[in-house]
């Protein structure tokens, strides 16, 4: 693929530290001291191995999204790409889905939830504060290009939500509880309800509440990501690791109970 204007781009160097720049003709690309004219870089093919003014050697490539979302402009915190790739799995995100989430952040999971349901489904996002929506409809125009199945209301979902009959709905909220007697009006009887919280208490708050209400089946798991060294005669895991930065919950809606003959 070959790279255009308007491209964002990432720059890797011999540490595999990663650079997110954007394609503008006309303009430079400062990376680690050194200067690219981007249309020296325009009708490159991705892979392209640059040499710097400094000496050092930088690849180029588009980014995927576990490389973009840490990346993105942010006033506010995100959910890893780890959890994200849970969320879709776990919630069953797919082609045609009409899903609600519930505070979009920098709008990284937007764009998740976007690329998941594809053109022919519906997101509606909810978001109290004004500038995070700004911010999340901005990366997603850049990052994720013209996105007409997707809306975003300045609206507090702990009051409710317009939508009904919905598929699934994705929510990461400080306390989620509050909404799940408005989730068990807007999912419709078999949604799939995702809940993301950091902390022990909130977690317990939450399943409790869902398993009082007409959800069932509810699951809560974490994803730990370990990355492995490999060279030469050494194999062995990374230092470091992405550990924990969440839980997950998954409940089903049940259907309305039918009545009871006597």
């Amino acid at each position: 693929a070959i790279l255009r204007d308007g491209d964002s781009i990432l720059f890797i160097d011999r540490k595999a530290r990663q650079y997110l720049r954007t394609l503008r003709s006309g303009k430079r690309v400062n990376v680690r001291g050194a200067a690219f004219p981007a249309d020296e870089l325009i009708g490159l093919p991705e892979g392209t191995i640059l040499r710097g003014s400094t000496g050092e050697y930088l690849q180029i490539f588009r980014p995927t999204y576990a490389q973009l979302a840490p990346n993105l402009p942010r006033q506010a915190q995100l959910i890893y790409p780890k959890d994200v790739g849970t969320i879709l799995l776990w919630g069953d995100i797919h082609p045609g889905a009409r899903v609600i989430e519930v505070g979009v952040g920098p709008g990284a999971t937007s764009m998740a939830l976007l690329r998941a349901i594809g053109p022919t489904g519906q997101l509606v996002s909810y978001e109290l504060r004004d500038e995070f929506a700004t911010m999340a409809r901005e990366n997603v125009a850049r990052f994720h290009g013209p996105a007409p199945q997707w809306t975003i209301k300045i609206r507090d979902a702990y009051e409710g939500f317009d939508e009904t009959d919905v598929d699934r709905m994705v929510v990461d909220l400080s306390e989620p509880w509050r909404v799940v007697p408005h989730a068990a009006r807007a999912l419709r009887p078999g949604g799939v309800f995702v809940g993301f919280t950091p902390t022990v208490l909130q977690l317990k708050q939450l399943v409790d509440d869902l398993r009082a209400g007409p959800f069932a089946a509810v699951e809560i798991l974490e994803s730990l990501q370990r990355y492995w060294h490999v060279k030469d005669r050494s194999v062995r895991p990374e230092h470091r690791m992405v550990a924990h930065s969440g839980f997950l919950i998954i409940a089903r809606r049940l259907a309305p109970a039918p009545p009871i003959s006597e």
